[in-house]
């Protein structure tokens, strides 16, 4: 323990020493030399930490950087200093967002550190990979995403939506006429079910089984507890080596779960591979299967993969069904139009003889895609993320005093924060309703769902719409107005299968069922250690 007191000590004083030269005697020497005036608008903060808790301590995350965008006169950037006064750069405008992830995705990475410690949760898949390794990724998964394979899946969505409906009702007639139950954890159920026969061809029965491994395992890793947070931030913050030579029983736990896990997706493999090498799994068309069948990746890495996609398949959905449920609760008017469209156009789903709606049956519901387009704008299941230059770059933004686009120089190893919480909420870019649900943002006149336009501060009425398509991905005039599932060669590969089974999920639900919330409006706050999900 004496050598762990001091590596401890030395982190804790070299830190102080930095903060205190960045502070107190040379406090605009970094800015004087690497970033230009315009845009040194955050004071150093606190000695030590600078604005780091503002990254991904402070509640709701993204939170300070929606302050400061809305706060600060900015022209597309703000400077600020993180843990250990580190330079830290903000993107706040459509035109900087494009060249960050848009125009020079390759010309950053997510921080070596961040990678580390998510790679052992999420697995080595496209989500973590950086440079020629994605790119490689990225090509050859993409055919396991295509349109069509989304559109053939959308029975599978539609039948699972029909199991949770009979799991919620058989628990509430249990409980009695005044029954409720707690939501999420049946959002996490149903999810992780879907993954499973979407992803892997698996029915991992989690509605039908409370004691479900996967769910278990992923509960206790992803539940936004101030023990989860606080690990997760210590890792991102401090050396991972010196993190993991503390006597910390999380630290025993991630070992035991993601290892559970990672010998679980390895199994999954062999076992397809072998049900297709015998002829068992010819007709089958999950994602594990059409990537086993292309002879693309090697079997560690098909592995990865499924870590990934049950990680990420079923916790963002998860929460974005959560998240959808809980803001129609707080809107009657809202959810009671959901319903009329839904029984007016879909079969019932609590009929078990009725057929199954088609893809284009569901994707013709606007109001529909305009409830869960919203909701995913107020609640993107990542609020920030982070990119470092790996060599060095330039990010355009406006010149405050004269509104002309200028060049600013982006040296290597700058850190550049990208937050979809921010961003999704701006007034100067959604309008000043922004932080408010109004799905009707996403109708055009004609009642059609879109996308807002205008532009500016244009995405308020339905008569101002610019450009639209039926995903709603133009948002407020700009695809980089909507940042959920980002944009460029880092945008989501899955969100046409996030977006479609969450349309299946709450056409049931709302279809069925009157949602409302016990303690009437009992405040709910967005929290997470991965991703942002609703806690009492």
């Amino acid at each position: 323990m004496v050598k762990l007191r001091d590596a401890f000590v030395l982190l804790t004083v070299g830190a102080v020493l930095e903060a205190t030269v960045v502070n107190l005697v040379a406090p605009n020497l970094q800015l004087a030399s690497r970033f230009s005036r315009p845009f040194l608008i955050r004071q150093s903060g606190n000695l030590l930490w600078g604005h780091g808790p503002a990254e991904f301590i402070k509640k709701p995350p993204g939170s300070d950087f929606l302050r400061w965008t809305t706060s600060i006169p900015n022209g597309g950037l703000l400077y600020f200093r993180g843990f250990f006064n580190a330079d830290r750069l903000l993107v706040t405008s459509t035109e900087s967002l494009k060249a960050v992830i848009g125009d020079n995705a390759y010309d950053y990475e997510k921080p070596s550190p961040v990678r580390q410690f998510l790679v052992r949760i999420l697995g080595a898949g496209l989500i973590l990979v950086e440079g020629d390794e994605h790119r490689f990724q990225r090509k050859h998964l993409l055919p396991a995403f295509q349109t069509k394979q989304i559109k053939d899946l959308y029975p599978v969505f539609w039948s699972k939506s029909r199991a949770l409906l009979e799991a919620l009702e058989a628990e509430l007639h249990d409980l009695g006429s005044n029954g409720s139950v707690e939501f999420g954890e049946w959002a996490t159920r149903v999810t992780v079910d879907i993954i499973g026969l979407a992803g892997m061809g698996r029915d991992f029965n989690a509605l039908k089984n409370s004691d479900d491994v996967l769910v278990k395992n992923y509960n206790e890793l992803l539940e936004p507890t101030p023990a989860n947070a606080a690990y997760f931030a210590s890792n991102l913050v401090f050396p991972q080596w010196f993190i993991q030579a503390l006597p910390w029983q999380k630290n025993a736990n991630l070992a035991r779960i993601t290892s559970t896990l990672k010998n679980y997706c390895i199994d999954l493999v062999h076992e397809r591979q072998d049900e297709l090498k015998s002829g068992r799994a010819t007709d089958k068309m999950d994602i594990l299967t059409l990537l086993i069948k292309s002879n693309d990746f090697k079997d560690s890495e098909l592995a990865d993969q499924m870590l990934t996609f049950l990680a990420a398949g079923h916790e963002t959905t998860s929460s974005a069904l959560t998240w959808l449920a809980y803001l129609l609760a707080l809107s009657p008017s809202i959810q009671t139009r959901l319903r009329s469209e839904i029984r007016s156009t879909l079969p019932s789903p609590s009929n078990l003889s009725s057929p199954t709606p088609t893809a284009a049956s569901i994707d013709a519901l606007p109001f529909l895609t305009a409830v869960t387009n919203e909701t995913l704008r107020l609640y993107p299941t990542v609020p920030v993320t982070i990119r470092e230059a790996i060599h060095d770059t330039a990010i355009p933004h406006r010149d405050l005093r004269t509104g002309e686009s200028v060049i600013q120089p982006v040296p290597r190893g700058t850190r550049v924060l990208i937050s979809p919480w921010a961003i999704n909420r701006s007034p100067g870019i959604w309008g000043e309703d922004a932080g408010e649900f109004r799905p009707e943002r996403w109708l055009t006149s004609g009642g059609v769902a879109g996308g807002p336009g205008g532009g500016g501060g244009g995405g308020g009425s339905a008569e101002k719409v610019g450009s639209v398509d039926q995903s709603g991905g133009l948002g407020a005039g700009s695809a980089y107005s909507f940042l959920t599932f980002l944009h460029g060669a880092r945008s989501c590969i899955g969100q046409g299968f996030a977006r479609a089974e969450l349309k299946c999920l709450a056409a049931a639900l709302v279809g069925r069922f009157e949602i409302s919330i016990v303690d009437g409006r009992r405040e709910v706050e967005p929290a997470g250690v991965v991703t942002t999900k609703p806690k009492v």
